[in-house]
């Protein structure tokens, strides 16, 4: 029977610079996410081989929550190879219009590490390449407030079973943790600016929520807890 080699298993996962180095034997990015502002002609991003011995190969792309990549934002270089022990700036630019200009937009980049082929005899192989994926906040000029005053003005309020948080500023807040009276809401992720979230309650009546929010660097704010209107 001829034997089959498998040439890769591609696993799409978001994950964090930490575990994409782990996954892929040495490749990480160099922030967790990125601050595109609208005054600066480009954002960028490290992307850093660890591995003391193996090339990737890279590939990059921005998309939207839904996965489009049809989005005003263009990486380059889109695919390259990374040397061993090698550093690479990824350059992103915004290459359409239309993007509101009273609030920050929220897009994704996409970074993925491709092994090379391995060299064998032949036998089955399992190549895995994996893929990051973190939130690039394009940032217009003139915003009202600031992005780490966003987390203390988000509003709560229960509607039905629902637990409801709006915000009311120009900038996103993105949830590290969020609990309910102590009860932890797992699906907590993100609340773009001037719009709301709503999450399923398990009791009757909500009376405090208490969240960490990530900040501008990665860091988290000091928890904030707040009274459910």
């Amino acid at each position: 029977m001829k034997k089959l080699t498998l040439l890769s298993v591609l696993f799409s996962m978001v994950v964090s610079p930490a575990v994409l180095a782990a996954e892929t034997g040495g490749i990480a990015v160099g922030a967790t996410r990125v601050i595109y502002n609208a005054d600066s002609r480009e954002a960028s991003l490290a992307v850093i081989n660890h591995s003391g011995a193996q090339y990737f190969l890279i590939q990059s792309w921005v998309d939207d929550s839904a996965g489009s990549k049809k989005v005003p934002f263009t990486i380059t270089p889109p695919l390259f190879r990374l040397n061993a022990n090698k550093e690479n700036m990824l350059r992103i630019i915004k290459s359409g219009e239309g993007l509101p200009q009273d609030r920050e937009s929220v897009y994704w980049v996409n970074v993925k590490a491709i092994p090379p082929a391995p060299e064998g005899d032949g036998q089955n192989t399992l190549q895995l390449a994996v893929k990051t994926r973190i939130k690039m906040f394009y940032r217009p000029k003139g915003l009202p407030g600031n992005a780490a005053e966003t987390p203390k003005k988000l509003e709560w309020h229960q509607q039905g079973d629902d637990l409801v948080v709006k915000n009311p500023t120009a900038y996103s807040a993105s949830f590290n943790n969020l609990t309910v009276d102590g009860k932890e809401v797992k699906d907590a992720n993100l609340v773009l600016p001037q719009s709301e979230v709503h999450y399923k309650l398990n009791s009757a009546h909500a009376s405090k929520v208490a969240y960490k929010c990530i900040n501008d660097f990665g860091g988290l704010t000091d928890e904030i807890s707040s009274s459910v209107n």
